[in-house]
């Protein structure tokens, strides 16, 4: 790999572990969903952080195949836990302990579920979920959440606008995922801090899924959600999220794990600015049709 554009500094390997945020759902009542747990990224745009993750990750559904059964959306809420940010004069802070900020997914006023989270404009019909204002996005497992401005975090723990990919990927092309296996933490959970395993494009679409890209190999869960960096001669470019795992033969996928494959949520076409396939704030439930 060569060396990082110096205009930004912070693209560079030995910074991936400050790039992942441990994210753990919660229920109506604040408490924490068994298994609920999942990692996320921040990026900051103009108007801006924001918290990306999967939108499998805030729902609790799979876009691919959407099970609603008899009980409504668990998940009211998610906590963030990342590394804390500390200014000590001159320029100079220190990163280290740990953070953590709550954000709501719904707003229930309405007396319906209304999304706070933003994704595809487009969506693929879902008469339950759309019934309570939930939209299954078409093109990206993806959502974000704006984060308040009162939060403390360092330019190293942020993903610039400047270091999304624009461009298209190749098969072969070195990924990092960057995630929390299991909610695992390196340094424990006083010092939230994400492991970072090394990928390859292996395809770059999926039969039946749309901007989704092929992995070599799959991430343990939790660490869906997690930022994926293609390394490039320009240093590391964000290319989405980490969402799932593929089984090649799906008749023995509880089983047999080898061959299991990874998936990642190709998000250049939203990193463009002259795109309209950026995320949006979801309709209300009044204007589905």
């Amino acid at each position: 790999m060569t060396d990082a554009d110096p205009q930004y500094p912070s693209n560079r390997r030995h910074f991936l572990p400050f790039k992942a945020v441990y994210l753990q759902c919660l229920d109506e009542n604040g408490a924490a969903i068994e298994n609920a747990y999942a990692s996320g990224f921040v990026v900051r745009e103009a108007d801006g952080l924001y918290l990306y993750t999967c939108w499998h990750v805030v729902t609790g559904y799979d876009k691919h195949l959407v099970r609603v059964g008899h009980q409504l959306p668990s998940r009211m809420s998610i906590r963030i836990k990342l590394q804390a940010s500390e200014s000590i004069g001159q320029g100079m802070e220190t990163i280290g302990g740990a953070q953590e900020i709550t954000l709501p997914l719904y707003d229930r006023s309405g007396g319906k579920f209304a999304p706070l989270w933003f994704q595809d404009e487009q969506d693929v019909p879902q008469g339950d979920l759309n019934a309570i204002g939930i939209r299954v996005p078409f093109w990206h497992d993806a959502v974000k959440l704006r984060l308040p401005e009162t939060i403390r975090i360092s330019d190293l723990q942020v993903i610039d606008q400047g270091n999304c990919l624009e461009h298209l990927v190749d098969p072969g092309d070195k990924v990092y995922l960057v995630g929390y296996p299991y909610g695992y933490s390196a340094l424990g959970e006083g010092q939230p801090t994400p492991i970072v395993l090394t990928r390859f494009i292996a395809a770059l679409r999926v039969a039946d899924r749309q901007r989704e890209i092929v992995l070599d190999g799959y991430g343990a869960p939790g660490m869906s959600g997690g930022p994926v960096f293609v390394d490039t001669a320009r240093g590391l470019r964000l290319l989405g999220p980490y969402t799932g795992l593929i089984y090649p033969d799906h008749v023995i996928e509880q089983n047999e794990k080898i061959t299991a494959l990874g998936t990642c949520c190709d998000m250049t076409l939203c990193w463009q600015h002259s795109t309209a396939m950026g995320l949006r704030p979801v309709k209300p439930p009044e204007t589905f049709e």
